[in-house]
């Protein structure tokens, strides 16, 4: 009897060794978290729509996974709330990171008491003033919506144009057949493709600066029309000459690609019929504006090889670097961007 109770005390303490051990490693850890040393993938302002991630380091991590955690309300600036993402601590350091969303309400510091892994700690993210949209960007009247995080201008399109077309289905109310002379006195020879909607975002400098470094524009949309049409470089498909598919202009002066997209190569002469041909017309990716054929009563002249020159304009009295485009190659854009472009995604 002594013999068996000797071995059911061992074997209890053995399970409960293994239970206990079990329960330790399967519970995340963590020796301490920086919250002083967090980063921000985005600066926040007022009264803006705020999605961003915060990643604050840690020490000690026992290399155990872990689910994402509850919402945490900010204190301080009111509005925001941070979200745990799930993951898994290395050995050692690492980093957590949280989501934080929502629009503060006020400048100021909005605060985040989190914990984790038997530790706690404060995020701080600093909440700037608003930045005010210039008033020259609310003349892109074909854009759903244009916005400024205070380092880019956000512009988001579908890319219809506002004018008739042939290349619209004939059910659409700006279907209109077209025949006849288009750009550079070609006869017109329709493409087989139709316009078709895209949700467009371009990422342009809300403060252009020319680039030590002239990057060359890429295939596709290298800037946005005030109708919140693409605009593209001098280069047909595959980077082949224009030339080939000059014939294929609408009434408009625009096409669209395989998939539907429609854009301007050249000057879109149903804005410059209503704006005028020294209007503001749109902007490149490099954040610098477009405008038409004409400056100051005549045909602009003094165009560097990026098809562009500094003088005033009617939006921009102290002067900047502008584009024109020209009834001759490159149409609208040269040898390259004069500053360093952002992005446009599709």
């Amino acid at each position: 009897m002594k013999k068996l109770s000797f071995f059911l005390i061992v074997v209890s303490n053995a399970l409960f060794s293994c239970s206990k051990d079990d329960a330790v490693v399967s519970t995340a850890t963590v020796s301490a978290i920086a919250c002083s040393s967090v980063s921000f993938s985005a600066s926040a302002n007022a009264g803006v729509v705020y999605s961003a991630t915060a990643t604050v380091p840690y020490a000690g991590g026992n290399g155990v996974a872990y689910g994402a955690g509850s919402s945490i309300s900010s204190t301080g600036v009111t509005g925001l709330t941070a979200t745990l993402q799930a993951g898994t601590l290395t050995t050692g350091t690492g980093n957590l990171n949280y989501i934080i969303s929502g629009t503060p309400a006020a400048t100021g510091t909005a605060n985040f008491t989190v914990s984790f892994g038997g530790q706690s700690c404060s995020i701080s993210l600093p909440v700037s003033a608003a930045v005010v949209l210039p008033a020259v960007y609310n003349k892109i009247y074909g854009a759903s919506s244009v916005t400024t995080d205070g380092t880019w201008v956000i512009i988001k399109s579908t890319g219809l144009p506002d004018h008739k077309s042939v290349y619209y289905a004939t059910s659409n109310p700006l279907y209109e057949n077209f025949s006849g002379t288009t750009f550079g006195g070609n006869t017109f020879a329709k493409n087989p493709n139709t316009i078709a909607a895209f949700n467009y975002t371009f990422k342009i400098p809300l403060h252009p600066v020319a680039a030590a470094t002239h990057a060359t524009t890429p295939m596709g949309p290298m800037g946005v029309a005030i109708n919140g049409v693409p605009l593209f470089n001098q280069y047909a498909a595959g980077g082949a000459a224009l030339s080939g598919e000059i014939v294929s202009f609408d009434q408009g002066y625009g096409h669209p690609q395989q998939q539907g997209g429609y854009h301007y190569h050249v000057e879109p002469i149903k804005l410059t019929a209503i704006k005028g041909a020294d209007a503001l017309l749109g902007f490149l990716l490099d954040g610098f504006p477009v405008y038409g054929p004409m400056e100051n009563g005549s045909l602009a002249t003094g165009l560097d090889v990026y098809h562009g020159h500094t003088s005033v304009t009617a939006d921009y009295p102290a002067g900047i670097y502008h584009y024109h485009f020209s009834a001759a190659a490159p149409y609208l854009n040269g040898n390259g961007f004069w500053g360093t472009a952002g992005t446009v995604t599709y």
